[in-house]
């Protein structure tokens, strides 16, 4: 998953990342997590569920009334 030039950008000593590109990585990797079968690919099923919850981490810092 990669972001666009339209969903982020970078100035002076920060990285701005819209709201909407968060969610949708964070969708994305809970559907590729949901797709690996726990018991052939463990490792690779608990790799995606913490990409996951990264997004999920990072949104939390958002203003609850703004989302």
């Amino acid at each position: 998953m990669q972001l666009e030039r339209d969903e982020y950008k970078i100035q002076d000593d920060g990285i701005w990342i819209s709201r909407k590109a968060l969610e949708e990585c964070k969708q994305h990797y809970q559907k590729v997590a949901d797709k690996c079968h726990l018991s052939k690919n463990n490792i690779q099923k608990v790799f995606y569920i913490g990409k996951a919850d990264v997004y999920v981490d990072l949104l939390k810092h958002f203003d609850p009334l703004e989302l």
